[in-house]
């Protein structure tokens, strides 16, 4: 059996970070073959689309992305023979351009944060050109991918017998926290963790210079992943809380991480601990879970 690097996605552990009393727990997605969480919903709309025969080697796909999904397509896209066009903001770090470039990907870059732009040029590129529309914005496969992938590795981690490497306090974390991109993550995990722990609560995470969810208006920021000016697929419904983490704020707490913690990882996943250890603290519980998105070395330029 011939294995690809892309059958190596997923299976990631549940990093704890300890601050006094409270413990965020972090699935390390930064540990996924590309770099970032996004493997998952790369590889499980291609798979779908493979099967269906709607792409075969040769074919050109095409994303609008704020950096980690154009990355996660533009390896499966090598690694399967795949022609690969994204559709970037320009105001994305320099290290994400330089990535998609190695892969052999088309880089096409519109006004700084500017997503409904790079929506709207994919679409109709793709419908000119006949390309495979990966379309994360809006696909269901989006939700299913970590509603059945995501959510079931949280859960089963989580309940491993303590002699078996269980460290938890508590039988159930009280929260999920996640920030909202295409709110595909945030979706799919709360999909099947609300199956399993009927009373845990789901947390979204924005930044507080584009809090869109909270009511606000679309702007510039630096939290690159999440905040991508609309609620696309979050159903706000289904969410308990929204926290709203400034740029700075997050920046510093992804410096504190790699210094104190050794890790490493993106400013995104440093505005989801952030968020989850103030949630913790505001509702006296103890312990939640969060993503880690993404590894740090794509925002030196940034940080």
């Amino acid at each position: 059996m011939n294995m690809k690097l892309s059958d190596h996605i997923g299976k990631t552990p549940l990093i704890p970070i300890t601050l006094g009393n409270l413990t965020v727990w972090g699935k390390a997605e930064f540990m996924n073959p590309s770099g970032s969480v996004k493997d998952r919903m790369a590889s499980f709309i291609l798979n779908d689309a493979q099967q269906r025969g709607v792409i075969q080697k040769n074919s050109t796909i095409c994303e609008a992305t704020s950096g980690n999904s154009g990355i996660a397509f533009a390896m499966l896209a090598s690694e399967r023979g795949y022609k690969m066009v994204i559709i970037m903001p320009s105001n994305m770090s320099e290290e994400r351009k330089k990535m998609f470039k190695y892969y052999g990907a088309t880089l096409i870059e519109v006004d700084e944060g500017d997503f409904d732009g790079a929506i709207e040029l994919r679409d109709n590129l793709c419908k000119r050109n006949g390309w495979f529309n990966c379309n994360q914005f809006h696909n269901p496969l989006n939700i299913e991918a970590h509603y059945q992938t995501t959510g079931p590795e949280i859960y089963e981690d989580w309940s491993l017998p303590k002699e078996k490497g269980s460290y938890r306090r508590t039988d159930s974390p009280a929260v999920f926290v996640a920030g909202t991109g295409t709110g595909g993550t945030l979706m799919g995990i709360r999909k099947f963790l609300k199956e399993k722990w009927e009373d845990i609560k789901i947390v979204a995470v924005e930044p507080a210079e584009s809090a869109v969810m909270s009511g606000g208006e679309p702007g510039l920021h630096g939290i690159q992943g999440i905040g991508d000016g609309s609620k696309f697929l979050v159903d706000l419904d289904l969410v308990d809380d929204i926290r709203v983490i400034e740029t700075d704020c997050a920046k510093s707490i992804t410096k504190h991480l790699a210094r104190k913690y050794g890790l490493f990882i993106g400013i995104s996943g440093g505005a989801n601990v952030m968020a989850t250890f103030q949630w913790l603290r505001d509702n006296n519980k103890k312990e939640g879970i969060t993503i880690l998105c993404d590894r740090g070395d794509r925002y030196l330029s940034c940080l």
